[in-house]
Formats: C-alpha cells, sequence, structure tokens
C-alpha cells in the first residue's frame, strides 16, 4: 500500500471516529438544558385561569351537533383524551365516579375525542361512560389549543366554574383526589 492510499484511509477512518464520536455524545451523553418551552407552558397555562372559557361545537356519538354554552350553568371538566392513550385510559374510572357522586350538584364531564368515531365508540360501550362524549378529531385538537395546550398534551384537563371562566388546568393524567380538590370548590 502506498503512503497516499494509506493517509487517504486513515484520514477517512479519522473523520468517521470523530463523527461517530460526536453522535453518541451528541445523542446520549450531552447534557441537556432545561427546555424552553418549561416555564413559558407553565406561566402561559397560569396566564389562562381565570378567562372565560372559548366556545366551540363538536359531533357527539350520535352525530348531534353539541355546543359547550350547553353545559353553562355548570361546573364542567373539559377533558380531552384518546383511546391509544394509556394515561387517558386510566383517568376514565376515575371520571365516571365523579360524574355519578357530583353530577346531581350540576357537575358535567365533557371528553373531547381525539380519535376516530369507531374506536371512541366502542370504548364507550366497553367501559360505560356516563356523560357526554364529543367527537373531536383534527377539530379537537385546535380546540385543546384553544384551552391553552399548545403543546399538544394528552390527557389535557380544563376545569370551568358556573360561569364558565378557567379555574384548573391540568396536561396529563388527572387523578381522582385531584380533581375533586379543585371541584368542591365550585360546586
Amino acid at each position: 500500500m502506498t503512503q497516499p492510499v494509506f493517509l487517504a484511509i486513515l484520514v477517512l477512518v479519522a473523520t468517521l471516529a470523530g463523527m461517530a464520536g460526536f453522535g453518541f455524545y451528541h445523542f446520549t451523553g450531552a447534557p441537556e438544558a432545561a427546555p424552553p418551552t418549561a416555564p413559558s407552558l407553565a406561566s402561559h397555562l397560569n396566564e389562562i385561569k381565570g378567562s372565560q372559557r372559548p366556545d366551540f361545537s363538536l359531533p357527539d356519538l350520535d352525530g348531534d351537533i353539541r355546543h359547550i354554552s350547553e353545559w353553562d350553568g355548570d361546573v364542567v371538566l373539559i377533558n380531552f383524551w384518546a383511546t391509544w392513550c394509556p394515561p387517558c385510559i386510566r383517568e376514565m374510572p376515575a371520571f365516571v365516579e365523579v360524574q355519578e357522586t357530583y353530577g346531581e350538584q350540576g357537575v358535567t364531564i365533557v371528553a373531547v375525542a381525539i380519535d376516530n368515531e369507531q374506536d371512541v365508540r366502542d370504548f364507550y360501550e366497553t367501559y360505560g361512560l356516563n356523560f357526554p362524549v364529543l367527537l373531536g378529531e383534527t377539530a379537537g385538537i385546535a380546540v385543546s389549543r384553544d384551552y391553552g395546550n399548545r403543546i399538544g398534551a394528552l390527557p389535557y384537563s380544563v376545569l370551568l366554574d358556573r360561569e364558565g371562566i378557567i379555574r384548573f388546568v391540568k396536561p396529563g393524567e388527572l387523578h381522582q383526589e385531584t380533581l375533586e380538590d379543585e371541584l368542591r370548590p365550585l360546586l
């Protein structure tokens, strides 16, 4: 092997090794700074608390168009969810129980499914949901964004008081105890 060929191979091997090392460090070992959106998201969620709920209309499982104003005067939990979302599925039994316990006191859970109709229909029947389920799909994502969900989190829950003022917002799984703690002062 001639010296120029040997040097070319050596340079190529060194370059590839350097690229591999950089890639390994960058993708596995590089220290990460806090995501820049974390503080701005928390700040944004605090800003929407105390604001009037945005209006929206979506179809229910019967194909009827339902408007959020239909539940004016109730304490309303709007929950954005999907059948393929494990934390969304874990929340549903608690929501059924909360609706059963507090429904007569003017509490309504409105579930906005970011999912296809057949999967939602199957889920509704299997889990015995006792509250309105609206079919959001793509329109539901836009409604979720209007309610402050800038990152597209699922589940995402928004609690409204009887005047339609946003009082509590929770991206991620909402546990029954937390929901009831937020709900009781609004009854």
